[in-house]
């Protein structure tokens, strides 16, 4: 029922029904609007049946409860797709949802699966017929920095199986036949209705014939009205056709196993070619096969359902390379190892792009992109980052990045290679295993090489709704130094065992995190724990809570030495991890860059650092939007001095969190400061420059 002041709903009348809408598109006259009302209902009469009642209502509300996810993103102004056609799309969801929900009587909550994989199905049918040639990404395909991308190839429909890759890729799927109420908020909004209908594409193209567009219309001409669940669909299914379809029903939809296949060998038998065909996951799933001359289909099969090796004969006749799944036609995991060349040596040619770009997996991928960077002994350095990873995640990552530091007159850069293996059961779900290796300036005319081994354990809970996880980071962080003439007697080089064991429950309303580190080193060895705690209240006002604890279980540097002890205020950044814009600097506008790490005092108080152990505690809460005050208390125990009390205040500007921030003392162990001296070098300021950093300010409202 809808109760209104003033109307805005009118009626369409079609051959088959009534459509009472208020849904408009101010692009779109009502002449128009009428016309493609009456072509999704036709659509929907002969893909389902006749709807068995003579009226439905279409509302703005409906529509905005279960919206054409990426359509709903642009702003109004903004449309890369001809007029017409996203009110064509909008109509075209609520209309079917309506025509699903109600008279196909399933169990909401149990068979959620069902409604949202039949609806988008039904969707990717419509835009096949009245759209075949429609661009994911609409006319900003032919836009000229974007024409050449395999991202401005791919067609309206591909966007279904991407969306629920971006949710594999991160092993967060789940089954199909997750009840609906268990189910992570992308996946019940997005991923599972994509996923489900590109199944339906796949049980379709496998049982061929319209085997399966013709099934669900009969299924729906005599079960409409009625209650039924998913078990009955698949009876009906299996009673039309010879070939199995059980794989669907329980590999494909009863698990949260993704799907991989792989050629493993091709054998030459006469005129034939023996392929071995491998499942790398624990179900039993059918792949279709192609022989291919160039890019020319001259043969396909579909396999029988394979759970392990499988072993296939064809003609060899006119075929130069083998690919699996190569009309994509299944949701798969990892389409890059699905090529075989029968004759030469590269299964698939090599491939160069500008910028990253969406895996195209005809082709090895390289993609370079032009780098800027800045830090004050190096000044810019400018290069080329050559690396291979694409907007979807994959398990091997590398990346060469080197640079001129036109400062320092030298070449500087980075490189990286992560492998991460990722788990579908128990708690342990990836682990990633890398070495990455540095080399840039740590003070004017002097170098540091940092090498770095490392790998990840990463657990959490059953519930992929929990946000709890848990880290375990192993390191091992080697570091050579040029020698330091201001500091001649301490050592250049040296290597740091770390071990870190990290909690996180990043909820909303009760942030939770805390890190142990254990640290060890021929000359000390160190024990931390560092815990964040941000509660946000009704009334939008945050209180931010930080513990620090930290003591040298020993420590053999000289007396002096403070480069390895705990810093109140400014981290001496041993293992290189911070981005300092200038690490050795005491005076001066880069001295006053704000780590908030170990101590996370804003006041540069004495003592400075502690060579047995530190505990401080940091608080804030905002005052007015982005206006903070803050609060710093602790005690530093050193050898020579004992223990020592200090604490600071000031108000904190969060222009943008963790991007912008400045920092103003107010009062603290020296007095009231804006009253001392030099006032402006006591401001302290957080700034980040890195583009791959500030890539995450518009990411993170996602992931």
């Amino acid at each position: 029922m809808y109760f209104e002041k003033n109307t805005n709903f009118e009626t369409i009348e079609t051959d088959k029904l009534k459509i009472v809408t208020n849904l408009q598109n101010s692009k779109v006259n009502p002449p128009v609007e009428a016309l493609m009302i009456d072509r999704v209902v036709r659509f929907l009469n002969e893909k389902l049946g006749p709807y068995p009642f003579d009226k439905m209502v279409i509302s703005e509300i409906d529509y905005k409860t279960n919206p054409v996810y990426g359509l709903n993103q642009l702003p109004s102004f903004i449309s890369p797709f001809p007029d017409g056609f996203e009110y064509d799309m909008e109509q075209l969801k609520t209309i079917t949802r309506h025509y699903i929900d109600n008279t196909v009587i399933l169990n909401s909550r149990k068979d959620f699966w069902l409604q949202d994989a039949l609806q988008i199905y039904l969707m990717m049918e419509y835009v096949d017929t009245y759209y075949p040639k429609m661009k994911m990404i609409g006319n900003l395909s032919n836009w000229w920095i974007i024409r050449w991308a395999h991202l401005a190839d791919l067609e309206f429909n591909d966007q279904y199986p991407i969306l629920y890759m971006n949710m594999a890729r991160g092993n967060i799927q789940q089954s199909l036949t997750t009840p609906k109420d268990s189910l992570l908020k992308f996946n019940m909004n997005i991923s599972t209705g994509y996923y489900g209908a590109s199944g339906l594409k796949y049980l379709g193209n496998y049982l061929g014939d319209d085997v399966l567009n013709k099934g669900i219309k009969d299924f729906y001409t005599e079960n409409k009205l009625k209650p039924i669940n998913s078990s009955d669909f698949e009876e009906f299914l299996s009673e039309r056709t010879a070939l199995p379809i059980n794989w669907f029903f329980e590999d494909f939809a009863d698990t949260r196993s993704t799907i991989d296949f792989k050629i493993n060998k091709v054998e030459k038998k006469g005129d034939s070619l023996k392929i071995f065909i491998k499942n790398n996951r624990k179900t039993a799933l059918p792949v279709s096969l192609y022989g291919l001359n160039n890019k020319e289909i001259v043969y396909k099969t579909w396999t029988k359902p394979i759970d392990s090796v499988s072993a296939i004969t064809i003609p060899a006749q006119n075929i130069k390379k083998l690919a699996l799944n190569y009309q994509a036609e299944i949701p798969e995991y990892n389409r890059r190892n699905n090529f075989k060349s029968v004759n030469n040596l590269l299964n698939k040619p090599l491939q160069f792009r500008l910028f990253q770009d969406v895996e195209d997996p005809n082709y090895t991928q390289f993609f370079f992109m032009p780098i800027f960077e800045y830090n004050l002994y190096d000044g810019v350095s400018a290069g080329l980052r050559l690396y291979n990873k694409t907007v979807l995640p994959k398990a091997v990552h590398y990346s060469l990045e080197p640079q001129f530091g036109f400062r320092s007159k030298t070449l500087v850069g980075r490189a990286s290679i992560t492998y991460t293996q990722t788990l579908n059961e128990g708690k342990l779900y990836a682990m990633r295993y890398g070495f990455s290796g540095n080399y840039y300036s740590f003070d004017r005319g002097l170098f540091y090489k940092r090498y770095t081994p490392y790998i990840t354990f990463a657990f959490r809970n059953d519930d992929l709704r929990d946000n709890e996880k848990q880290f375990i980071n192993i390191r091992n962080v080697n570091v050579y130094r040029d020698k330091d003439p201001k500091n001649p007697n301490q050592e250049p080089n040296y290597s740091v065992f770390n071990l870190q064991y990290v909690y996180s429950n990043p909820n909303l309303i009760n942030y939770f995190r805390s890190v142990v580190d254990y640290e060890i080193s021929s000359k000390f060895s160190k024990l931390s724990i560092n815990a964040e705690y941000r509660k946000l209240f009704l009334s939008n006002r945050q209180l931010n809570l930080r513990f620090f604890a930290g003591a040298f279980l020993f420590n053999d540097t000289r007396e002096n030495e403070d480069f390895f002890s705990f810093a109140l205020d400014r981290p001496n950044d041993y293992l290189f991890d911070y981005n300092y814009y200038g690490r050795s600097e005491d005076t001066g506008l880069f001295s006053q860059q704000l780590i908030i790490a170990e101590g996370g005092f804003k006041s540069q108080l004495e003592p400075a650092f502690a060579n047995s152990w530190i505990t401080t505690v940091n608080a804030s809460t905002n005052i007015w939007k982005w206006i903070y005050a803050y609060g710093d208390v602790g005690l530093v125990h050193n050898k020579a001095r004992g223990t020592n009390a200090v604490f600071d205040s000031g108000i904190r500007l969060s222009l943008v969190a963790d991007y912008f921030e400045l920092y103003f003392p107010v009062y603290s162990n020296l007095g009231f400061e804006p009253s001392l001296p030099h006032y402006d070098e006591k401001v302290r300021f957080i700034v980040t420059l890195s583009p791959r950093t500030l890539l995450g300010l518009f990411t993170r409202r996602w992931y």
